[in-house]
C-alpha cells in the first residue's frame, strides 16, 4: 500500500510526499483501514480531510473503517472523507462503452497486427508509407485489451497510415486473404470503416486528455473538475442522441455507468423508501430475497465546494447551470442547495477553529467607573452577545464578502494559489478552508507513480531487501525528488533546524488529504 500525504503549506505551496509504503497483510477493508490509521497515528495526523482510492469495495470498507475512527478529530466527522479516484471511473465508464467493440476497430487492430508480424511486412510497408510521403513520427502500436486509453493510441496510430493500408491491399493480395473471412479473420478496413475508426478516435481523445488534466499531480485539480464532470456528461449525451446504433448503445452503457458515481443524486426520502420495498420483499419472500444493498453514495460535494472557492466560479449562475446540466434541472436544484448547505456548515466550522480570537478588552462602563458592579445575569447576556451578534455576524459577512464581490473573468488563467495568498489576509476563514479544499486529489496517480519506482528498485537483483528498506527507499526518493529548494542565505534558522532533525514537513496540526493505492506486493517482497 502506499499513503500519499497531499497538503498546502503555508507559503500557498502544493505538496505531495510518499508518506508510507508498506506490505499490507490481507485485502479486507478492514485490514486497509487499520494498517492506514496506524500510518497516520505514526505521523501524528489526526485530521484528514479525504481519502482518494479507487472504486474497489475493500477500499470503500478500509475508508468507512478510518471515518469512524477519526470522526472525534475530522472535519464534517468525517462527511466528506471518501473521494473516489476519477481517473478510475473514467477507466470504468469508457471500458463499458467498449464492449460493444465496433466491426471497425477489430479490423484495424487485425490489420496491425498482420503488419507487425513479419519483418518482410514492416519493410514493405515502410517503403509504401515513404512512396505515400506519410509524415508521422509515431509507428503502428497495438492495444491492450484491458486499457481503453491504448485502443485510443492505436486508432490514433494508425490513422495516420490510411493512405498507407488501402495501398497495401492494392499490392498485396496475401494481406487481403489472410484477413478474410475464409481465413477466420474480421476482414481488412475499408474507407468507411476507416471513418468509424476516425469518429471512434475522436470521442475516446475527450476521454484520454480528461484522464491526463485529472491525473496531474504537480498543480491544483480539484477546482476545475466539476467542468470536466460536464464535459463527460455532454460527450455521452451526444453519443446517445447518435443515429447510429453502435453508438448509441455505446452511450447507454456508458450512462449507466456515470450515473452510478456522478450523474444521480440520491436523496435520504428515496433511499427509506427503497429499504421498506426490499423489507416488503423479503417478507413475501419468506426471507429469500436478495441481500440488502450498500447505501447509496453521493457524489462529494467537496468537488464544487473547490469550484465554489475559485473567484471564476464561486456561486455564480455558471457554476448552477453547469450543476443543472449534469443532473438535470429537477435534481440540480437539490444538489445546489446541498452544496449552499455544505459551504456554510464547512465555514462555520472552520471559523470556530480560525477565527481570530476575540480581543479581551473591557468597554468602560460608566456603572463601573462609579463603583456599581453588574449582576452576573448581565455580565453573561452581554458575552453572549457579543459573541452571538458582533463576532458571528462579522465572521459570516467574510463569507458573504467572498460571494458578493464579482467573479474573475472565467476564460482568464490564474493561478489559484497565488491568489488566494494574496487574499489571505482579508479572508483568513476561507483562506483556511481553501488551503485544505484545494489540496484534495481527484486521482490516485501520485500514488500510482510509486508502484512504479518500487519495480525499478526491486528487480531481479534485489529481491531479498526487506519491506522496511524498500518503505526507505521508495520515500526518501519521492522526498529528494520533489525536495522544496532552501535559500541557505535567507534561511539560516530553517537550515539549522533540518541539520538538528527537528524540521517535518508534516506537523500534528496539519490537515492533509491522503492518496492512497493498494497493490498486491507478495511476487517482489518474498525473502
Amino acid at each position: 500500500m502506499t499513503v500519499t500525504a497531499s497538503f498546502i503549506d503555508d507559503n500557498w505551496q502544493l505538496h505531495k510526499k510518499v508518506i508510507s509504503f508498506f506490505k499490507v497483510k490481507g485485502h479486507k477493508g478492514e485490514d486497509i483501514g487499520k494498517n492506514l490509521l496506524r500510518c497516520l497515528t505514526e505521523w501524528g495526523l489526526d485530521k484528514v480531510m479525504t481519502v482518494t482510492v479507487d472504486n474497489a469495495s475493500a477500499n470503500d470498507n478500509g475508508v468507512a473503517v478510518l471515518r469512524r475512527q477519526l470522526q472525534g478529530t475530522n472535519i464534517a466527522g468525517g462527511k466528506y472523507l471518501h473521494m473516489r479516484c476519477a481517473a478510475h471511473i473514467i477507466n470504468l465508464i469508457v471500458q463499458d462503452g467498449l464492449k460493444e467493440v465496433d466491426l471497425s476497430v477489430k479490423r484495424v487492430r487485425a490489420a496491425i497486427r498482420w503488419v507487425k508480424n513479419g519483418t518482410s511486412r514492416l519493410v514493405k510497408f515502410k517503403e509504401i508509407a515513404e512512396e505515400e510521403k506519410v509524415e508521422s513520427k509515431a509507428f503502428l502500436k497495438l492495444d491492450v485489451p484491458t486499457r481503453w486509453n491504448y485502443t485510443y493510441l492505436m486508432l490514433k496510430s494508425a490513422i495516420a497510415y490510411e493512405k498507407v493500408f488501402t495501398r497495401l491491399a492494392e499490392d498485396d493480395y496475401t494481406y487481403v486473404i489472410d484477413l478474410s473471412e475464409e481465413r477466420e479473420g474480421p476482414g481488412h478496413p475499408d474507407e468507411t470503416d476507416w471513418d468509424r475508426a476516425k469518429k471512434m478516435a475522436d470521442f475516446l481523445e475527450h476521454f484520454h486528455d480528461l484522464t491526463v488534466r485529472v491525473s496531474s499531480s504537480l498543480h491544483v485539480t480539484s477546482n476545475t473538475f466539476f467542468q470536466e464532470i460536464g464535459e463527460v456528461h455532454l460527450l455521452i449525451q451526444s453519443w446517445m442522441n447518435s443515429t447510429n446504433n453502435l453508438q448509441v448503445s455505446m452511450g447507454k452503457r456508458m450512462k449507466d455507468k456515470f450515473d452510478k458515481y456522478w450523474g444521480v443524486w440520491h436523496t435520504n426520502k428515496e433511499q427509506e423508501q427503497e429499504t421498506e420495498s426490499e423489507r416488503d420483499s423479503e417478507r413475501r419472500g419468506r426471507g429469500k430475497g436478495k441481500a440488502k444493498e450498500k447505501e447509496k453514495e453521493n457524489i462529494n460535494l467537496l468537488i464544487f465546494i473547490a469550484a465554489v472557492l475559485d473567484p471564476r466560479y464561486k456561486l455564480s449562475l455558471y457554476t448552477k447551470l453547469t450543476v443543472e446540466e449534469i443532473f438535470g434541472e429537477e435534481r440540480g436544484q437539490l444538489v445546489w442547495a446541498a452544496i449552499k448547505s455544505c459551504l456554510r456548515e464547512l465555514f462555520d466550522e472552520y471559523r470556530q477553529i480560525h477565527a481570530p480570537s476575540e480581543v479581551q478588552t473591557e468597554v468602560n462602563d460608566p456603572n463601573q467607573s462609579s463603583g456599581t458592579r453588574q449582576g452576573m445575569l448581565a455580565e453573561k447576556i452581554a458575552k453572549r452577545m457579543r459573541m452571538e451578534s458582533g463576532s458571528t455576524n462579522t465572521a459570516k459577512s467574510e463569507l458573504e464578502k467572498y460571494l458578493s464581490e464579482d467573479t474573475e473573468d472565467r476564460n482568464k488563467k490564474i493561478d489559484i494559489l497565488v491568489w488566494w495568498r494574496d487574499n489571505a489576509p482579508r479572508l483568513p476563514v476561507l483562506a483556511h478552508l481553501a488551503r485544505d479544499v484545494l489540496a484534495i486529489p481527484v486521482s490516485t496517480v501520485a500514488s500510482e507513480s510509486a508502484f512504479s519506482t518500487s519495480g525499478r528498485i526491486l528487480d531481479d537483483f534485489r529481491t531479498s531487501l526487506t519491506p522496511f528498506m524498500v518503505e526507505a527507499l521508495v520515500c526518501a526518493q519521492d522526498w529528494l525528488r520533489r525536495a522544496t529548494p532552501i535559500d541557505i542565505k535567507e534561511n539560516m534558522e530553517e537550515l539549522e533546524m533540518m541539520e538538528k532533525g527537528i524540521k517535518f514537513f508534516l506537523t500534528p496540526l496539519c490537515i492533509c488529504c491522503i492518496i492512497v493505492k493498494f497493490y498486491s506486493l507478495l511476487r517482489f517482497l518474498s525473502l
